[in-house]
């Protein structure tokens, strides 16, 4: 299941999810790290992404079915209210049934003093993450993803460079505005 295209514009943009909605807190989450879990289930945070999350904690949820995603507070609100309104507006009959297994699968979290997050077993589990965490920034939220990548990722992430190097090409700082 893919992004549409407004979908795509819109993170492209740095949009909010929701039309007129100011999106809060952190607007360009980005890198790669990797870091390993330990025997009571905490894995460290990148320095990198740690302000995003240090006051508030966060908000876990399962993405897409492929990997986890993290989000401050005021972000997981924005997307809550975006998946309620996307399903009344597709008239999905049990949209109660939906919110109620977001939630459900949703966990908190708050950052300890050395900067660990715990990762249930329960969540991680879901989307194969093991000893490893692959933590990947992307915009508003990290993803977190097996730390294991695979053949297919490497070369989608070859072919994803080469269709970035003919963009790039044509990025001209001085004509845009």
């Amino acid at each position: 299941m893919g992004q549409t295209g407004t979908e795509i514009e819109d993170e492209a943009r740095g949009a909010s999810s929701l039309e007129g909605t100011p999106t809060a807190g952190p607007t360009r989450l980005c890198g790669r790290y990797t870091n390993g879990i330990d025997t009571k289930s905490r894995v460290v945070m990148p320095a990198a992404f740690r302000t995003s999350f240090a006051a508030e904690g966060g908000l876990l949820t399962p993405w897409k079915n492929i990997c986890l995603a993290a989000m401050a507070p005021p972000e997981f609100d924005v997307y809550r209210t975006h998946v309620a309104r996307r399903l009344a507006d597709q008239d999905e009959p049990d949209i109660e049934g939906i919110l109620r297994t977001l939630w459900s699968s949703t966990v908190d979290f708050k950052l300890d003093v050395q900067g660990r997050l715990v990762l249930p077993e329960e969540i991680r589990s879901q989307v194969g993450i093991t000893n490893e965490v692959r933590f990947q920034g992307y915009g508003r939220r990290i993803e977190l993803w097996p730390g294991l990548v695979t053949s297919d990722e490497l070369d989608d992430r070859t072919d994803h460079l080469a269709t970035l190097a003919v963009v790039q090409a044509t990025y001209i700082p001085e004509l845009e505005s």
